[in-house]
C-alpha cells in the first residue's frame, strides 16, 4: 500500500509555478528524499502534502484518504502528517523530545532513542 500518493500536483506562488504537475507514490516503509535547488518547490510540495497549503491542481492521498488543504478544512494540517520547518516558525524553547512527541504522537519517548535520532 502507498503511504503517500501525489497526483498532478501544481501550485502557483506570486504568479510563478512553484510546483508543476508532480506525480509520485511512496510505498509504506520506504525512505524517500526530496532534493532540489533553492526555489525549486520542495517546501511548497511538503506543505501541500502536510495539508498546510492548498494546491491549485491535483490531489494528495495519505493511506488512500484524500489530504484536505486549508480551504477544505477548518484547521489546516493533516492529523497524521507532521511538518517541521527549517525556519524558526516554532517557539524558540522547544526541547527535541517535545517536537518528536508532538510530531509522532507518542506518549513517551525513550531518551536514548531521541539521542540516536538527533
Amino acid at each position: 500500500m502507498a503511504i503517500i500518493r501525489v497526483e498532478n500536483l501544481s501550485k502557483f506562488l506570486q504568479n510563478t509555478e512553484a510546483v508543476s504537475n508532480v506525480n509520485f507514490i511512496i510505498p509504506e516503509f520506504q525512505k524517500t528524499v526530496i532534493a532540489g535547488t533553492t526555489g525549486s518547490g520542495k517546501t511548497t510540495l511538503l506543505k501541500m502534502i502536510a495539508g498546510l497549503l492548498q494546491p491549485d491542481a491535483g490531489n494528495i492521498f495519505f493511506r488512500d484518504i484524500h489530504v484536505d488543504g486549508p480551504e477544505e478544512k477548518l484547521i489546516a494540517g493533516h492529523d497524521d502528517i507532521a511538518y517541521l520547518s527549517q525556519h524558526f516558525e516554532l517557539r524558540n524553547n522547544y526541547r527535541v523530545e517535545e517536537i518528536m512527541e508532538y510530531s509522532t504522537k507518542l506518549e513517551k519517548l525513550d531518551s536514548e532513542r531521541i539521542y540516536k535520532i538527533c
